[in-house]
């Protein structure tokens, strides 16, 4: 099994190794001409009285991955500007959203909605060309409010993908290891995972350098925010409102991986349910793999009736994920919760409790121990 076949690099992971195109076919202009006037449009409370006057395009004849990925990139952005930037929440998305978008997200297998994949693991350019990516090589493609605050926000997000991409390979070979009885390779995997993982942990907490909290809680969360009750009307699409859920981490394909490899069963506990739920916000190959790392990995097993040296390099791993779920409820508190005030706000964007979710799926992978 290359992992290539499921859209994962071996130096970047899930992110694709290369920036999606800065522009679409020159037919598309239009919509590339919003991009750098969406934060302009947002603040003089334009951006809807814009929307509506966008002409009906149809995505399905761009031809390569990249432009369809950056159509998404745009459109998704589009209707979470368009339903959150003004003083109350739309009801609708006109046609000229709602018909493209839901055409391309239907053949992509993706959400009509902001989601993790649009707003990070494709929303970067590269500031140096010359370079590769990495977090001081990067900014975002297209912002809502912009600012460093939102631009850090997601980049730093990226970067804990791009941390986590060397544990990708290890996690399959230790996947490998345990289904071929090979009790000593597994436990070098294991241990060289957990000689990485500090990295990814680094990383999530690097997003605190230039992203303050009071701004992203009142600048950057409220537009990567699910739909409304009781839905969005898509004009042209459908009579009835559809609900989806925000642009949340809970949507990466990183850590259910590491889930998978490593056999934490979530279904159990109150997160299960929604980590089931938004596989279907990843990218199609991305949910294909740790689909078949579930069913496939007999890591658990494995450490579970092998040598106590086996146990103690399973054990150090299930920590270390737990260790990184414990610091994400720390980020998530001071993120929300603090900024929210005498309200305390406890939903995440994922439209999920914090306290429910992040606690839960911090139990479940502590109960996983060998």
């Amino acid at each position: 099994m290359a992992l290539s076949d499921y859209q994962v690099n071996p130096r970047t992971g899930f992110v694709s190794p290369v920036p999606l195109p800065n522009a679409l076919p020159p037919a598309f202009a239009v919509w590339d001409q919003v991009v750098p006037e969406l934060s302009a449009l947002i603040r003089a409370r334009r951006v809807r009285a814009l929307m509506e006057t966008l002409p009906l395009l149809d995505p399905l004849v761009l031809t390569t991955d990249g432009d369809r990925e950056r159509a998404l990139l745009l459109l998704t952005h589009f209707a979470n500007a368009y339903v959150w930037g003004d003083e109350q929440a739309a009801t609708r998305l006109p046609r000229s959203i709602a018909v493209p978008l839901c055409a391309l997200a239907a053949e992509m297998e993706r959400p009509p909605i902001a989601h993790y994949a649009t707003t990070t693991l494709t929303n970067w350019r590269l500031v140096d060309e010359t370079q590769p990516v990495s977090v001081d090589n990067a900014r975002t493609q297209i912002q809502f409010l912009g600012g460093v605050d939102e631009d850090w926000f997601f980049v730093a997000s990226m970067g804990v993908e791009l941390a986590g991409a060397p544990l990708i390979p290890i996690a399959m070979r230790a996947v490998d290891c345990a289904r071929a009885d090979d009790d000593g390779g597994l436990r070098d995997a294991l241990i060289t995972f957990g000689d990485l993982m500090p990295q990814v942990h680094a990383a999530m907490e690097h997003v605190r350098t230039w992203c303050d909290p009071s701004t992203y809680y009142l600048r950057v969360r409220p537009f990567v925010t699910g739909w409304p009750a009781p839905g969005i009307v898509y004009e042209g699409v459908s009579d009835e409102p559809r609900r989806y859920l925000g642009g949340s981490a809970g949507q990466s394909a990183l850590l259910q991986l590491f889930d998978a490899m490593l056999g934490v069963h979530h279904a159990d506990h109150p997160a299960g349910a929604y980590l089931r739920s938004v596989r279907g916000y990843m990218p199609k190959p991305h949910r294909a793999l740790v689909e078949l790392v579930e069913r496939d990995s007999r890591v658990r097993e494995r450490a579970l009736s092998g040598s106590a040296a086996l146990r103690d390099a399973f054990n150090d791993v299930v920590a270390q994920i737990a260790a990184f779920r414990q610091a994400h409820m720390k980020l998530a508190h001071d993120y929300i919760v603090i900024p929210s005030g005498p309200a305390r706000d406890l939903t995440g964007t994922g439209g999920t409790s914090l306290d429910t979710f992040l606690g839960a799926a911090h139990q479940a992978t502590r109960a996983a121990r060998a």
